[in-house]
């Protein structure tokens, strides 16, 4: 039993030898239990030859506005109850420059966006690639040449005294009225802005989603954006669509113009939280600039929607961004495709 307690209140690190296997940027990590919250400490290190430039969206780097991480207790993963930025490709910005040699790094609370409520061995894994640029590449401007250096770090670590630790929480909103319409119950709107114009997308959108789903099936159109077809896969497309056509047609749902979080993320559109029961989406400035209705894989306010509703009411994660992306996604990974909100807002636009 002493051997047993002494390997639980042991912090295990699990390192993976990510030089020696040849990626450019390492990250190290330790988490610690620290009053009413449990703290990780994150450090990137380029062990490449030259300057890199390391984006800080989606990692640590810019706080915990994405998931980065998972967390599992006693092998039992817990949901991410975090924020989901939906935003333009990324600009200079929101990067860090690296140079040869040298480190970052960042700290987070994991508690803002975990539940950790039961004593017992947690597993907190860093579940994203690092992306990064080469000098040359960002002074040519090739956002969309970003690369991926594989990140594996994990930490195991006993908790007690959880029911004491502070929990996830999110906005509230204070509601300036209420619009009522056929079919689609209702929206709420927390201040006006271009509420016309937003109200104009939502109301496309429960049809516009039974178009979707009616039309899931062995076609073209499936496979680009869900890759290979299969009955079961297609059934689990056609059952997520069913749970947004659902949020929206019975529960009131809110938009939050100019979002308190937007300010902090300039190239942001839009932003929600993953869950089955959440109703509102909060707005940025570059949504207000979309036009209103689906054009293929152009950003538009119809599609920004179902991208958040795909969070809030299907509880899809943010595995990628962009057509090029989610098609890979659908080719080399069909079930990370359904996984992904982008992959559904491409679908569902190009269905219309």
């Amino acid at each position: 039993m002493k051997t047993l307690l002494s390997l639980f209140c042991l912090v295990t690190y699990l390192t993976c030898a990510l030089s020696a296997n040849g990626w450019p940027v390492s990250l190290d990590m330790a988490c610690d239990k620290a009053l009413s919250a449990v703290a990780c400490s994150f450090e990137f290190t380029n062990n490449a030859n030259e300057d890199l430039y390391l984006l800080k969206r989606n990692t640590p780097l810019e706080g915990l506005y994405s998931q980065f991480v998972s967390v599992s207790l006693d092998g039992r993963p817990l949901e991410y109850e975090g924020i989901y930025i939906y935003r333009l490709p990324p600009t200079k910005d929101e990067f860090a420059l690296l140079k040869a040699g040298e480190s970052i790094s960042a700290s987070v609370q994991i508690t803002d966006a975990f539940s950790i409520n039961t004593d017992g061995l947690y597993t907190v894994q860093y579940s994203r690639p690092l992306q990064y640029l080469s000098v040359n590449e960002m002074n040519a401007m090739f956002i969309d040449q970003l690369k991926d250096s594989s990140a594996c770090e994990s930490v195991h670590i006993y908790l007690e005294g959880t029911d004491l630790f502070s929990r996830p929480k999110e906005q509230k909103v204070e509601l300036d009225y209420t619009v009522y319409i056929e079919s689609c119950t209702a929206a709420n709107f927390n201040g006006s802005r271009d509420n016309d114009n937003t109200l104009e997308a939502h109301k496309r959108l429960c049809a516009g989603i039974d178009k979707a789903k009616g039309g899931v099936g062995n076609n073209n159109l499936y496979v680009t954006w869900f890759g290979a077809y299969t009955a079961a896969r297609a059934n689990t497309v056609k059952d997520l669509y069913g749970k947004m056509r659902t949020g929206l047609g019975s529960k009131t749902v809110t938009y939050y113009n100019n979002g308190p979080k937007c300010k902090d993320h300039p190239n942001a559109i839009a932003y929600t939280y993953k869950s089955y029961s959440q109703t509102v989406v909060y707005l940025c400035d570059y949504f207000y600039k979309e036009p209103i209705a689906c054009k293929g894989t152009s950003y538009t306010k119809e599609r920004t929607l179902l991208h958040e509703w795909a969070h809030a009411f299907a509880a899809r994660d943010d595995e990628g961004y962009g057509p090029d992306k989610c098609k890979g996604f659908a080719k080399s990974d069909p079930a990370k495709a359904i996984r992904n909100a982008d992959n559904f807002s491409y679908h569902y636009c190009e269905s219309q």
